[in-house]
């Protein structure tokens, strides 16, 4: 299986095998040893009008993704919900949340 590395705004690296969407991320702890975190996925964003970017679930409105962005965003599993940004953002939208309905799996 090929892997391959790809460098997240927020400094962390993202690993992706071919064909498959799981990611993991790592972040340094204070002897600068790599703890890995939850899984990320990559997201496609599905919603003709844009996607509505949240402060938390269900708050309030601030921004929106174009139709087709790709992002990054936890809760690999979760077909339904809010999901919190990760990746392939602003950094204004990083770790606020977006309704899952409107992301595909990429």
């Amino acid at each position: 299986m090929a892997l391959s590395i790809a460098g997240l705004a927020t400094g962390g690296a993202v690993m992706l095998a071919s064909g498959a969407a799981d990611a993991a991320t790592a972040a340094p702890t204070q002897d600068g040893a790599a703890v890995a975190m939850s899984p990320v996925c990559r997201y496609t964003v599905g919603a003709m009008h844009g996607l509505n970017v949240r402060e938390k679930p269900a708050g309030k409105k601030i921004g929106a993704l174009r139709n087709g962005k790709i992002v990054f965003a936890k809760k690999c599993r979760n077909p339904r919900g809010w999901v919190k940004l990760r990746g392939g953002v602003k950094k204004k939208y990083m770790k606020k949340y977006v309704y899952r309905h409107y992301l595909a799996r990429y």
